[in-house]
């Protein structure tokens, strides 16, 4: 059945010559930059997010792309070998082919490999836009690798289905660490690599608008001026912030978390001006 599905499509090709420049393009492994490109699109896009701070959690995840994308195009390697599969047109000396015969073997198609595992992982990532064009381009580059007379249908779908297998069922094992290892690098001098901050970040000041935190209190950014204005508690070397129940609010104790700004927490006389959003009670 598989050589019957190709012995069709490559009669297609046979009567559609006016594609084939196209299709032998998106048949060659330079089409593959084409993928590659998207993937760089979405890294830069999360770089971006939030107005110059960062998607650290995406990054990650589009890391995982990457890596995974090479890990499943390295599986399929011993796995061709494996099969053995002799490519069509060594089987059918009537095929039509577009491009330069390469050698090996046949199954999985490697283009239909990366492919799969480019879209999977673009998915995983939330990247959604870029995702949607992954996955319009690759079912295109995978076919024309059939439509070009270099695989059975079966190598390419066979190839998609690895690819897209191997990022998926690795993704939950491996994405915690390199959660863990971009939020620690965005703790370096090396930030500027992640972004440095989790969908943008709010700096200390007059400016800072204070949000809500609830009936019993609320959080208001203090400026560096205020800060030497009233008395502070520090938590450890970086601060905190702890709620405190109503009655204790009237002390207007303040938690410094650095030496920018702070965190005071007022009383529920005070809140009213609009000097943030609801927390819920203490």
């Amino acid at each position: 059945m598989d050589r019957r599905f190709y012995l069709d499509v490559n009669r297609f090709a046979a009567r559609t010559a006016w594609a084939h420049g196209v299709m032998a393009f998106l048949a060659r492994p330079y089409a593959l930059l084409i993928l590659i490109a998207l993937l760089l699109v979405a890294l830069a896009r999360a770089r971006m997010t939030g107005f110059g701070g960062s998607d650290i959690d995406q990054i990650a995840a589009l890391v995982w792309t990457a890596v995974g994308t090479v890990l499943a195009y390295g599986v399929s390697v011993p796995v061709v070998h494996l099969v053995g599969r002799t490519r069509p047109f060594d089987a059918i000396s009537q095929a039509t082919v577009l491009i330069a015969r390469p050698s090996g073997f046949s199954f999985p198609n490697e283009h239909a490999v990366v492919a799969g595992a480019l879209v999977a992982g673009l998915w995983l990532s939330r990247a959604h836009l870029v995702a949607a064009l992954t996955t319009l381009v690759a079912p295109a580059i995978t076919f024309a690798v059939v439509y070009a007379g270099m695989a059975y249908p079966g190598d390419a779908l066979g190839g998609l289905l690895l690819g897209a297998l191997i990022s998926l069922v690795l993704y939950p094992f491996v994405i915690g660490s390199l959660r863990d290892l971009a939020h620690g690098v965005a703790r370096t001098p090396f930030k500027f690599l992640v972004g440095g901050g989790h969908r943008g970040s709010v700096g200390p000041g007059p400016a800072a608008r204070p949000e809500l935190v609830g009936e019993s209190s609320a959080v208001r950014i203090l400026s560096p001026e205020e800060v030497g204005s009233a008395p502070t508690r520090q938590a450890g070397p970086a601060g905190a912030v702890r709620i405190l129940p109503p009655e204790q609010t009237s002390t207007g104790s303040i938690m410094t978390p650095d030496n920018t700004g702070s965190v005071r927490i007022i009383p529920p006389g005070e809140t009213g001006a609009g000097t943030g959003a609801d927390l819920g009670r203490s």
